[in-house]
């Protein structure tokens, strides 16, 4: 029997381990790279983090903030404009691009980087540049906003975008209260990250069908306020706060963050209510909650829920209303690519459990100027001209340790 030398085992050993190590350095580098052209941007969640379990948020005050990580070198252009930023990079308030590629080395970004004249630098050669718009700029509600895409700050506004109600000649509006102000705050696409979307699946993000009286002959009574075929999300990334960036960031990458104070109303289930709901002589308080159908108060689940976000990055100036295009009974990523869009990144998906609403009976000040009413409006379900019997009890001061562990709900 021959025996091979221990020194002779060890050297064969290490050279079989650099040649397999060296193999999958090589095809992680080509996976690199082909994540890289599909997908040049990444795009990650900075809060809330989450560890085994979803994470559990009130239903206002948190911060959610997101942070786009260049997968390819970069190259940042300000454009030169009359009285404009005299620094060579962004500055807070100048509108910026962040060019992902560019291969006739002479950027145009869709004819939007523009001379002192307002004139394109170069022509828009199709498909030959990839970017990013973006602006270093902080909203407050109400507060006017002189920076960003002009246009965006206006389409932010437009009524039709408000998901609203109309009831026994009275018109309603869920959600935060979106000002006439132009400050930069709305639904849509947001004029400081034009690329960006926001979606939820409860709250104002969905979209759902007009509210109808309907004459039975019996009685008046409410119809429609159903989820859309195909169905529908609003973009929620008009309400972003801020968009910042870094030049050189841990990993010396130029990357940019987008965050917002959740407001109330903004992922909270809207429901209709009727306090005064008959059936056989006996009344109770009954909930449409999103457009499902009646159920008892106790029943309906309006104070412990899961909110599931979506967020990508797409080319240009993102949708405001985001459709399912491809019929799989879900809005995402996937549909904007159906819609015509081109991806920069991958669809960022997470989940939190949502606790809590507004004290209709108790209310603090909002910079938002959000009313009691905007998650619930009252309807007469039944038609029998009853509908309301809202009366407040004392309340009670809050606190104790925070919840910690998931509760099963329905």
């Amino acid at each position: 029997m021959k025996y091979v030398k221990l020194p002779t085992l060890f050297l064969a050993a290490s050279l079989a381990t650099l040649l397999i190590g060296s193999g999958v350095a090589h095809a992680g580098d080509d996976r690199t790279d082909r994540m890289a052209r599909k997908f040049p941007v990444k795009l990650t969640l900075a809060s809330p983090l989450r560890a085994r379990e979803v994470s559990i948020q009130h239903h206002s005050g948190w911060p959610l903030t997101f942070k786009i990580i260049p997968r390819v070198d970069v190259s940042l252009v300000v454009p030169a404009v009359p009285g404009g930023p005299a620094s060579d990079w962004p500055e807070l308030g100048a509108t910026s691009f962040l060019m992902l590629r560019d291969l006739d080395g002479c950027p145009s970004a869709g004819g939007r980087i523009t001379g002192p004249e307002g004139m394109p630098f170069c022509p828009d050669l199709a498909d030959d540049e990839l970017w990013i718009e973006f602006t270093p700029d902080e909203d407050y509600p109400d507060v006017v906003d002189e920076h960003g895409f002009d246009e965006l700050r206006e389409a932010m506004k437009e009524p039709a975008r408000r998901p609203t109600i109309n009831y026994a000649g009275d018109s309603h509006t869920f959600g935060p209260r979106v000002h006439d102000t132009l400050d930069g705050l709305g639904y849509g696409a947001n004029d400081d990250l034009t690329g960006f979307v926001l979606l939820a699946d409860t709250g104002v993000s969905k979209v759902l069908s007009d509210l109808e009286s309907v004459d039975t002959g019996d009685a008046i009574v409410t119809r429609g306020w159903e989820p859309l075929l195909p169905m529908q999300n609003r973009n929620l990334a008009g309400f972003m706060t801020s968009v910042g960036y870094e030049l050189n960031d841990e990993r010396q990458r130029t990357t940019i963050t987008t965050s917002l104070m959740v407001p109330r109303h903004l992922t909270e289930r809207r429901y209709l209510e009727d306090q005064a709901y008959c059936e056989q002589g006996l009344c109770d308080t009954y909930r449409r909650v999103e457009g499902a159908p009646p159920v008892l108060a106790s029943e309906a689940n309006i104070d412990n829920h899961d909110v599931t976000f979506r967020a990508f990055v797409v080319q240009g100036v993102a949708p405001a209303v985001m459709i399912d295009c491809n019929f799989d009974n879900e809005v995402s990523a996937a549909d904007a690519q159906c819609m015509g869009y081109r991806l920069l990144s991958r669809e960022k998906s997470f989940t939190i459990r949502q606790i809590g609403r507004v004290d209709e009976c108790n209310l603090l000040s909002d910079p938002w100027g959000t009313s009691d009413t905007a998650g619930r409006e009252f309807v007469d379900f039944d038609g029998n001209g009853n509908m309301i019997s809202l009366s407040c009890p004392g309340g009670s001061t809050g606190g104790g340790f925070p919840p910690r562990q998931r509760v099963n709900t329905r």
